[in-house]
């Protein structure tokens, strides 16, 4: 009897402190300090695996035309860039352009690291609003939400390889339909036209914004936005007419590739729709929806009408990304699809995870009730994709990021004793250590590219080369170089004209014979 009683009154106790945390939560308090916590540590997060990948010089290959271009800002003609182009002015990025000349005040790598992880982060904060008081959620349906943002494998990915502008993109686009929501058409313009200033094909995800800002909001501003995000991606493909990638590409190349795509796919999109969109039906198309869509249950598609303007970005980046399959060859080495410029797209996607959830809850008094067992899935969903797709994920042992191996020394050293104005030819795993030059042509990863006729070429372009032969596949971790591949691409390159000046754990400087050096070949 006594035992009945007393665990009768912990019950109650019990009960009694449930209520009030969830009164607690549920308050103005709550929503006031919570998102703002959220976001720190998504930030915190995003920043610290992104410091981690750049001292490691691990960033993949996008770092390499971001320094070059922030060097080209401070007054230095860059005639052919190591990517093949420009990455703002390829892409009509005019977010991108202002971030490299803040670079000329500011150091470029952490400056990137910095304001893309803000970015990232920022997008908690207009979800949650939007979640509670728009949907009417309550305090554990938003945090399963954010949970789920903040593991989306697209945005892990973006942390790994900076810099993309049109991460920057993916909080304003939920901060524009907030606003909306709202009604505050000065918020939204300004919010709107931050996303189109991050790149010139957002524009088709703007007018597709404003269609559905026009049915359900305001005719008026939805429509103007149409026009403008239409006439903005209009003018932004005359601007560059940046054409399909062709040739072997290098890291580098493959990620300018993807950055400028989605804008030089629009043209072909128009031109043969059915044979440009027919790559939403192949499988890395599948796949594609399945990353986006997989980890959240597919349950934006409860309401597909709000998830409707993230399609066009999706679309343009399955083709983008099928040209740039079409021209990586055996060169490019990482071809996942939770690439970093389908980003955007994630904001709408989980718009209408959060419209979703209000719809196949139950509302109360004032808040929205969504059974614990969807939100406990959801969050199973997130969790299992991030495990599985995620480059940050545990299996990947990130807490090892950002160490300095005896490789990395060896590149660091190399890398000084090749002269700042030389005519350099690099590995991609040292372009980021020697990008601030005029000329620089980055190398495959992989010996059976380095052909001898890419070595005659070379000879014409190059003084010097700073080969790299420590590489392995991404995921097995084999060598790509074997040492019979090695002498075979030394005695290329000796054809050519080079000698060799040192060699050490694996990296290589080779010197054209026509280039007086004071230190005699080792």
């Amino acid at each position: 009897m006594t035992r009945q009683l007393v665990g009768g009154d912990v019950r109650r106790r019990w009960d009694r402190f449930s209520l009030r945390l969830h009164a607690s939560l549920d308050g103005d308090a709550a929503d006031r300090v919570l998102p703002w916590v959220d976001a720190a540590i998504v930030f915190v997060v995003q920043l610290a695996l992104t410091a981690a990948t750049i001292r490691s010089v691990s960033a993949g290959g996008g770092m390499g035309p971001w320094l070059q271009a922030a060097w080209a800002r401070t007054g230095h003609r860059v005639p052919i860039p190591v990517g093949g182009l420009d990455p703002t002015r390829a892409s009509a990025s005019l977010m991108g352009e202002a971030v490299l000349q803040l670079t000329r005040l500011v150091p470029p790598a952490p400056t990137f690291a910095v304001i893309q992880s803000l970015a990232i982060a920022g997008g908690v904060i207009p979800l949650w609003r939007l979640a509670r008081e728009r949907a009417g959620l309550r305090v554990g349906a938003t945090s399963t939400v954010i949970a789920a943002y903040a593991m989306a494998p697209t945005l892990h990915q973006a942390a790994l390889t900076p810099f993309h502008p049109e991460t920057v993109a993916l909080p304003f686009l939920i901060l524009a339909w907030l606003q909306a929501t709202r009604g505050a058409w000065v918020r939204y313009w300004l919010a709107l036209a931050v996303v189109l200033a991050c790149r010139g094909d957002l524009g088709v995800t703007v007018a597709l914004v404003g269609l559905l800002v026009a049915s359900q909001h305001n005719r008026r501003h939805g429509w103007s936005a149409a026009v403008v995000g239409l006439v903005w991606s209009a003018g932004a493909v005359r601007l560059t007419m940046v054409d399909e990638p062709a040739g072997n590409l290098t890291p580098a190349g493959e990620f300018v590739a993807r950055a400028v795509g989605p804008l030089a796919a629009i043209p072909r999109v128009l031109a043969s729709p059915f044979e440009e969109l027919s790559a939403l039906y192949s499988q890395p198309g599948v796949r594609f929806v399945v990353v986006v869509l997989a980890p959240l249950l597919f349950l934006p598609l409860v309401s597909v009408k709000r998830f409707s303007p993230a399609i066009p970005g999706l679309a343009l980046a399955v083709v983008a990304d099928r040209a740039v399959a079409r021209a990586a060859g055996t060169g490019v080495l990482d071809l996942a699809p939770t690439a970093a410029h389908i980003t955007p797209s994630l904001g709408f996607t989980f718009i209408a995870l959060v419209f979703a959830l209000e719809r196949i809850g139950q509302r109360s008094v004032v808040r929205v009730n969504v059974d614990r067992r969807v939100l406990g899935a959801l969050l199973c969903g997130a969790v299992l994709f991030f495990l599985i797709e995620s480059p940050s994920a545990p299996y990947h042992r990130p807490w090892d990021w950002g160490g300095r191996g005896p490789t990395v020394q060896v590149l660091e050293r190399m890398a000084t004793r090749v002269p700042p104005d030389a005519r350099l030819a690099s590995s991609p795993s040292a372009t980021a250590l020697v990008a601030t030059r005029r000329t620089l042509v980055e190398l495959p990863p992989t010996p059976r590219d380095i052909t001898a006729g890419r070595v005659d070429d070379l000879a014409e372009r190059v003084d010097w080369v700073l080969l790299d032969t420590n590489g392995v596949e991404r995921g097995s971790g084999l060598p790509l170089w074997r040492p019979s591949e090695v002498d075979t691409i030394l005695r290329s390159f000796a054809r050519a004209g080079f000698d060799r000046l040192a060699r050490e754990r694996g990296v290589i400087i080779l010197v054209h014979q026509r280039v007086d050096t004071a230190a005699p070949p080792e």
